[in-house]
């Protein structure tokens, strides 16, 4: 059986791209254009060995190679960095726009916005769906995060 994977039909939002540049700055991603052949690539936040390529064209990210990017999200860390670095993110918000609430990753989804649903008897067969614990944002307000006890 093959892999099923549901593309998830999000929105861009200022406050969307304001976190996930704030998610890219946190996890120290880098974004890097390739000499050869212009192309960019972006390093991952969770993962050293891991590398995404960032689909840009006339001055628009329009496509990354990241799982969000895969599953339709039009806003990812990896984007939002390169926005930031053509200078068309800025990190600080606009004053007169409502303050950020401090989030930290979702426990549920990982930190992705996806909850895996493993649907057979393989480890290869499952879907992605929308993580209702935080909205498929990936993040939740740090008051809302439980609390270890240790």
């Amino acid at each position: 059986m093959a892999t099923t994977m549901r593309r998830i039909n999000r929105t861009a939002s200022p406050a969307r791209w304001q976190a996930a540049l704030a998610r890219a700055i946190s996890e120290g991603v880098q974004v890097r254009q390739l000499a050869g052949c212009g192309a960019w690539i972006a390093t991952s936040g969770q993962d050293a060995t891991v590398a995404y390529q960032v689909a840009v064209s006339g001055g628009v990210a329009h496509g990354c190679d990241c799982p969000a990017g895969e599953h339709g999200d039009p806003v990812c860390k990896h984007r939002a960095l390169w926005y930031h670095r053509a200078g068309l993110l800025d990190p600080e918000p606009d004053p007169a726009a409502p303050a950020i609430a401090v989030v930290v990753p979702c426990r549920d989804c990982g930190g992705d916005g996806f909850q895996r649903m493993y649907i057979g008897g393989r480890l290869s067969d499952w879907i992605a769906a929308p993580c209702h614990a935080c909205q498929s944002t990936g993040t939740v307000p740090e008051e809302e995060a439980p609390r270890s006890n240790h």
